[in-house]
């Protein structure tokens, strides 16, 4: 964010609307929201240690009319729900998270990959699974029906690191149904499980494909399970028999990035 000279505060009022709101922090997670989509912000709380590095962002709320107030830590902290919040605090216009059959629709090109997530419970790992999917260029993210399965929080955003901004997230019903449908579209569905024989390493995966995580403690369901063209596991050399799944799904990523860049 350049410097800009700062806008006087504007104060909050009362505000009679009830639109969903999203209230986002961490330094990364925010300044790439107000990047992308600066017409989502609603309110802005800072440190005074991050006064400075937001002057763009509090010349914005100033143009705009939008309230923005520097706060001490522990103000910061209840605004946030969460003392992780890095110095700074957005409430945003909440982003509407599309079906997946949008992403059905559309399919996917030439050499993309997706991932979907079928009861992947832990918001840090939605979040973590999802700045991978970023880092390694994944064309979506699809979160399960599962009632298991973790919904997009603020905790997951600040975990994304961004990636919620660049990676395209969708909701289904039944992961079932939209890996058979985008298989139907020549899409390969790779499913990651723990009990699988079937190495990575070893295993041929052609592209387009979609990589299906599975939940922490049950892993694939049998329905999701049933429509994977390869079930594969990540295998190790050390004493542990696993992997956290947000840690295996950057490993699957990456080998998958690393096979596409020695394609010719």
């Amino acid at each position: 964010m350049a410097r800009t000279a700062e806008a006087k505060p504007v104060e909050e009022k009362p505000r009679p609307d009830r639109e969903p709101e999203f209230t986002l922090y961490g330094w990364n997670a925010c300044r790439a929201a107000f990047d992308r989509r600066p017409e989502a912000l609603k309110r802005l709380y800072y440190s005074i240690e991050r006064s400075r590095e937001l002057a763009p962002v509090k010349k914005w709320c100033g143009d705009h009319q939008l309230p923005y107030r520097e706060l001490d830590g522990e103000s910061l902290s209840r605004a946030a729900k969460s003392v992780h919040h890095e110095g700074v605090v957005m409430v945003l216009h909440e982003q509407k998270i599309p079906a997946a059959v949008s992403l059905i629709q559309r399919g996917l090109k030439p050499g993309e990959v997706a991932v979907a997530l079928d009861g992947v419970e832990n918001t840090h790992n939605l979040g973590a699974i999802l700045r991978s999917s970023a880092f390694f260029g994944a064309m979506a993210l699809v979160l399960s029906g599962a009632e298991n399965q973790a919904d997009f929080t603020p905790s997951a955003a600040r975990m994304a690191e961004g990636g919620f901004e660049t990676v395209p997230v969708y909701r289904c019903t039944d992961l079932a149904s939209v890996l058979r449908d985008l298989r139907e579209k020549k899409v390969f569905v790779l499913g990651a499980d723990l009990k699988s024989n079937q190495s990575l390493y070893e295993t041929e995966v052609p592209f387009p494909c979609v990589v299906v995580m599975g939940g922490e403690r049950e892993g694939l369901s049998a329905p999701v399970r049933r429509r994977c063209d390869a079930v594969v596991h990540v295998p190790g050399a050390g004493p542990l028999q696993s992997l956290n799944v947000s840690v295996a799904a950057g490993v699957i990523l990456a080998e998958l990035n690393r096979r596409k860049m020695r394609r010719p």
